[in-house]
């Protein structure tokens, strides 16, 4: 336990940067060195720094563990067996990893990591779903930023098929950001986990999602844009998987979508154009790919069925959160988006997002006058 509160003494201060880390490790052999040591003389660092260096108290770090251990999450550090090698060879890692669910041992798997854009389209949350399910059902593990848009259909997509899921965020681990993934999040826990390098309490600050970026960037073997703006986090996150030597893959869009060139962009530099799900295995052809766990929708096939139940209820039965709300409203009449949001009082982003999904699960369909009619 002295071992980890060595190590958030030293990554909960502020001023000293991962960066700063990385050139005290290569002086010192251990956290342990770093602590105890008085007196520092490294080239980079100023008075403010050594001083900061300087003061031993621990007070702060029982703190952060106490909190850790509240919200029931645990901490990988950087020298820990968990910590993940791939991870751990980028130029400047995270040297802590606060974690909610079950940590996959990524070493010698495949990762791919899933980005886009915040304000996302229909053709993009279409075409994230439908390449996150093929992904996620062979055993490849997503990671996303659990965004908004983009990083939320992903996410979505590979929990709803049984697949496991890491999610970066950029603030402590006892806040769910953006609010309307909090049901998302708890599946992702289920099927995967959430982790931060930021301790309890940290909000999520606009400084921070480029720190998350690198993260998801160096967790990844892979990673792909779906969709995005020219100018967007997305392209950061592609820009830090070229620097670490990981391969970059972008859906192309039409030209006319003025909005979306960011990926015609990547493709354009060298991205590999990606259509569909091998497009990405195909490139990994010695990788491992993780089992996946039942789906509620496998599990419901699993069970015998009351000879009083119809597949009409079965199916619903499969659903979980907003998907199955929404398909309960469309029981009862077909309704417009704009009905079901005020119905369900969830933004309509996120309303529009599921009822793609359960279009092209085949559970309603669309109607002329943009009405939506339960289909089984």
């Amino acid at each position: 336990m002295e071992h980890i509160l060595y190590w958030l003494w030293l990554t909960t201060k502020s001023g000293i940067s991962s960066s700063k880390i990385v050139r005290l490790l290569e002086h010192y052999k251990s956290v342990e060195e770093i602590y105890y040591t008085k007196n520092f003389n490294i080239d980079g660092f100023s008075e403010k720094h050594i001083n900061l260096l300087r003061d031993k108290n621990l007070s702060k770090a029982k703190y952060v563990l106490d909190r850790t251990v509240r919200i029931g999450s645990y901490i990988i550090v950087y020298d820990d067996e968990r910590y993940p090698e791939i991870l751990r060879n980028t130029p400047c890692p995270p040297h802590v990893l606060y974690v909610l669910g079950d940590f996959p041992d990524i070493n010698n798997l495949l990762t791919i990591g899933i980005v886009g854009t915040r304000h996302s389209s229909d053709y993009g949350r279409v075409v994230t779903e439908r390449i996150s399910t093929d992904l996620a059902g062979k055993g490849v593990i997503t990671v996303s930023g659990l965004a908004a848009g983009i990083d939320a259909v992903a996410a979505c997509a590979t929990v709803d098929v049984g697949g496991c899921h890491v999610g970066v965020v950029g603030n402590g681990l006892d806040i769910v950001y953006p609010g309307e993934n909090a049901e998302l999040a708890k599946q992702v826990i289920q099927n995967g986990c959430i982790i931060s390098e930021f301790y309890p309490g940290i909000k999520p600050f606009p400084s921070n999602f480029p720190m998350r970026n690198r993260i998801i960037a160096g967790l990844s073997r892979g990673v792909l844009v779906t969709e995005a703006p020219e100018k967007s986090g997305a392209l950061i996150t592609a820009k830090y998987a070229l620097d670490y030597n990981r391969d970059v893959f972008a859906v192309p869009r039409d030209i006319t979508a003025v909005k979306y060139q960011g990926t015609n962009s990547l493709i354009r530099s060298g991205a590999k154009l990606t259509q569909c799900a091998d497009d990405i295995i195909s490139e990994y052809p010695y990788a491992s790919l993780v089992p996946k766990k039942l789906s509620p929708r496998d599990s419901a096939e699993h069970k015998t069925i009351n000879k009083n139940n119809t597949k009409h209820d079965s199916k619903l039965d499969s659903l979980t959160g907003i998907e199955k709300d929404i398909a309960n409203l469309l029981k009862k009449s077909d309704m417009q988006i704009d009905e079901i949001t005020r119905f369900l009082e969830k933004p309509v982003g996120e309303i529009n997002t599921k009822l793609i999904m359960l279009e092209m699960k085949g559970i309603i369909k669309k109607l002329p006058g943009s009405k939506y009619q339960l289909n089984i």
